[in-house]
């Protein structure tokens, strides 16, 4: 059989360079340095003007595992609509505690500015976007612009200002959610994400749990915010996000939150190609250059 095909229109070409190393840390013995990758995806085609606008991908596992490449699919969408897609690891917290993965996440931040040229990328429009504890790091991101205490020696001269978040159903208010625990240790086993990112028992951790708050460092200098969160969600409760969109809108800072109908917490729902050309619209709104 001999079949003729014709295309009345032509989605555009993305092209992907996996594995790349922006940082090294430590390891988990301190006796010598571990590599953190990055994988990029991007537009084919040489960019106009300044350069493609950024997006920075921070992935989710409660802190515990990093697999960015895990929404390899779902981040084309973005590189077809003209962004430069970097989906950066970070410690995780069996390896390092907090404050190890903003650290990271900065680091990844300095390294695309201090390397735009060679990224093709606009240094001017870099956004951050994650989900679960991923969201609660790229809203960290947001609202520590060049904090000294989360920034690394690695790329120190350059800034880890943002131009946009997206944050989806992260955990922003890290003192409420360790008081949800409620009092008794022993409902708390030593494995529990918290404990692990504090470094120990969120009780005895409050000020360190308030300093890992993205909820706290809320400013009318603050970029656009774009929160989303499913209304089905049992893990991170809406009332996390609900907080952090009210506190950046009594501050004037612009905010949009999508609440998604029927999703649970980092269920099929956010990888429909309608809720990621929403966000793809939001960026391009916020994004301009």
């Amino acid at each position: 059989m001999i079949r003729t095909m014709e295309f009345d229109h032509l989605e555009p070409e993305v092209h992907t360079a996996l594995g790349l190393t922006f940082s090294f840390v430590p390891d988990i013995y301190n006796t010598g340095a571990i590599p953190l990758k990055m994988h990029v995806v991007y537009p084919a085609n040489a960019p106009e003007g300044k350069g493609y606008p950024v997006l920075i991908w921070i992935c989710g596992g409660g802190w515990e595992c990093c697999e960015p490449e895990n929404r390899l699919t779902d981040m084309a969408l973005f590189a077809k609509r003209g962004y430069i897609v970097c989906m950066a690891e970070y410690r995780i917290s069996n390896t390092a505690p907090f404050p190890a993965q903003i650290i990271d996440v900065k680091t990844a931040i300095r390294f695309v500015r201090a390397n735009a040229e060679k990224f093709r990328a606009d240094p001017d429009r870099i956004a951050v976007m994650g989900d679960s504890a991923g969201g609660h790091l790229v809203s960290l991101a947001g609202l520590t612009p060049d904090k000294p205490e989360f920034k690394g020696d690695q790329w120190s001269a350059v800034s880890d200002r943002v131009q946009a978040v997206v944050d989806w159903y992260g955990v922003v208010d890290l003192v409420a959610a360790a008081k949800a625990r409620g009092a008794d240790r022993s409902a708390i086993p030593p494995t529990a994400n918290l404990v692990k990112l504090l470094g120990g028992y969120p009780q005895d951790k409050m000020e360190l749990a308030r300093e890992a708050s993205p909820i706290e460092y809320v400013s009318p200098s603050a970029p656009p915010f774009l929160i989303l969160h499913g209304d089905k969600d049992t893990l991170v409760p809406f009332a996390q996000s609900q907080a952090l969109y009210d506190k950046l809108t009594a501050a004037g800072v612009p905010c949009d939150l999508i609440i998604v109908k029927g999703a649970a917490h980092a269920t099929v729902e956010f990888s429909q190609e309608k809720l990621l050309a929403a966000i793809a619209d939001w960026l391009d709104e916020n994004m301009e250059a």
